[in-house]
């Protein structure tokens, strides 16, 4: 089974697919007080290139951006 799909707005309203967050991404949203610690396993972050958005997994409308440092960085082209 493949990561689910979900509507994110930092994608213009596309589907996407969602992860679980990484460590340091759940650190950071509980540092800034963005989700609550029960709630960590909830939120989902879009795995499309250069998206930082974290949203819940069941409301899209519940969610935040990443601080850009955690903007993935640009895949080299395979030649």
């Amino acid at each position: 089974m493949g990561l689910p799909k979900r509507r994110c707005p930092n994608c213009g309203d596309t589907d996407q697919h969602f992860r679980h967050m990484h460590d340091d991404e759940k650190a950071f949203a509980l540092k800034q007080g963005l989700v609550h610690r029960a709630d960590l396993d909830k939120f989902r972050r879009c795995t499309r290139e250069g998206c930082v958005r974290v949203q819940s997994y069941f409301n899209w409308r519940s969610g935040f951006d990443l601080p850009e440092e955690f903007r993935s960085p640009p895949q080299p082209a395979v030649q």
